[in-house]
């Protein structure tokens, strides 16, 4: 499927987007706790950068754990139903899910725009850069979400085509 191929490129740019924000943050709180230590000074603005880079890297991270099914879930219901019924549970979920990450999208644009004029305290970039990730992971959370909604919809289709099958087969070998 096209649409697959395309999230899975999406999937790696962000994983390793994820991956370079990790060493940033890293860097960022070892270059202080080491001007610290071993230097006596402080450096003031690798606190703030650290936790900006941390918001941005968990929001993406999000995507992530979106797509693959990895958020923390209650699956006592999920288990004790039929698989088709798994199915329609899913896009119930799914498609409630799409609904949150559409309003992550909106009110976190609406937070974006009008935070772009506060600037941060130690570096004095607009604070508009780091609530951006709401609505930018909100809108990857959405497309991601549409795929497992597609999925699970095709999967139900295919469950449901072949009980009509099974249904319709008479024993000797003919359909009725």
């Amino acid at each position: 499927m096209k649409m697959t191929r395309y999230l899975d490129m999406l999937e790696v740019m962000i994983r390793w987007t994820v991956v370079f924000l990790l060493i940033i943050m890293v860097a960022a709180i070892g270059s202080q706790v080491f001007a610290r230590y071993i230097v006596h000074q402080s450096l003031y603005w690798t606190e703030e950068l650290g936790r900006h880079v941390m918001i941005w890297m968990i929001f993406l991270a999000s995507v992530l754990c979106v797509r693959r099914g990895l958020h923390l879930s209650i699956t006592l219901l999920q288990q004790r139903l039929k698989p088709e019924k798994q199915a329609v549970l899913q896009i119930i979920g799914s498609v409630i899910l799409a609904f949150f990450f559409y309003l992550m999208v909106v009110h976190g644009w609406t937070l974006a725009q009008k935070t772009m004029v506060q600037r941060s305290s130690a570096i004095h970039y607009p604070m508009g850069f780091v609530y951006a990730a709401l609505p930018v992971s909100g809108l990857l959370m959405f497309i991601v979400n549409l795929e497992i909604i597609v999925k699970t919809g095709l999967e139900l289709f295919k469950m449901r085509k072949s009980q009509e099958k099974k249904l319709r087969f008479v024993p000797g070998g003919e359909l009725g």
